[in-house]
């Protein structure tokens, strides 16, 4: 390659690369902005102000209010969907598996609240197109987690159940808990394995066969 082709190659991905960052710094900031004022009463200015940008600078990113909160609608789900794992029913502690699966998206939530909070407070009935992307998030938890159930069910992991309400009830049931400890007007925050634990015993304990049931839930790792 020549000397002036890969330096205009070089300047191009620093380009990129600042673009990026720019993009990204303004989606973190509207997580604050969206959470705190609410979508529906939040503005592109509020957004503008708090991340210290100009409309145009704006506009280069995102066409409209909406258009942000597609994106992190997205965002979140990409978050939800990478910390889940197959859990292998004939492996040695499945037990293990499904409890690490809920620490996970509990570290999710907690690692981003301000998120997790805007997404699951679903702003409805304002654009069909985020109305269709939050059916699509619901209907891929719903999804995943009546699978699980009736995988472990044929497996001889988990009781014999009916799935679609199940799964209802344990999406519902994870949503309502982050509704609720995260928000800094609802209780003292509890750290997220207490949280997860929590979960665990709600949610999965009472579902495992005794052959993959723990006594205790699993332990906290060494730090």
């Amino acid at each position: 390659m020549k000397p002036l082709a890969a330096s205009a190659d070089r300047r191009s991905l620093r380009a990129e690369q600042k673009r990026n960052e720019r993009r990204d710094a303004i989606l973190r900031t509207a997580e604050r902005v969206l959470c705190e004022r609410g979508f529906p009463d939040a503005s592109i200015s509020d957004v503008i102000d708090a991340a210290g940008i100009s409309r145009g600078t704006f506009y280069l990113y995102f066409d409209s209010k909406d258009a942000l909160y597609l994106e992190l609608i997205e965002h979140f789900t990409s978050l939800i969907t990478a910390a889940l794992e197959v859990v292998d029913p004939h492996g040695p502690d499945p037990a293990r598996g499904i409890f690490e699966n809920v620490r996970r998206v509990v570290d999710v939530a907690f690692e981003h609240p301000e998120l997790t909070l805007l997404v699951l407070r679903e702003s409805r009935g304002l654009n069909e197109e985020i109305d269709r992307r939050l059916d699509r998030l619901y209907g891929f938890l719903h999804e995943m987690v009546e699978g699980a159930l009736k995988n472990g069910a044929s497996s001889g992991l988990t009781r014999k159940v009916y799935e679609p309400v199940i799964a209802t009830a344990l999406v519902g049931a994870c949503k309502e808990v982050f509704l609720h400890h995260l928000t800094p007007r609802g209780p003292a925050r509890t750290d997220s394995h207490t949280l997860a634990e929590a979960l665990f015993e709600f949610g999965i304990r009472g579902l495992l066969l005794p052959r993959t049931s723990p006594s205790s839930p699993p332990p906290r790792k060494s730090p």
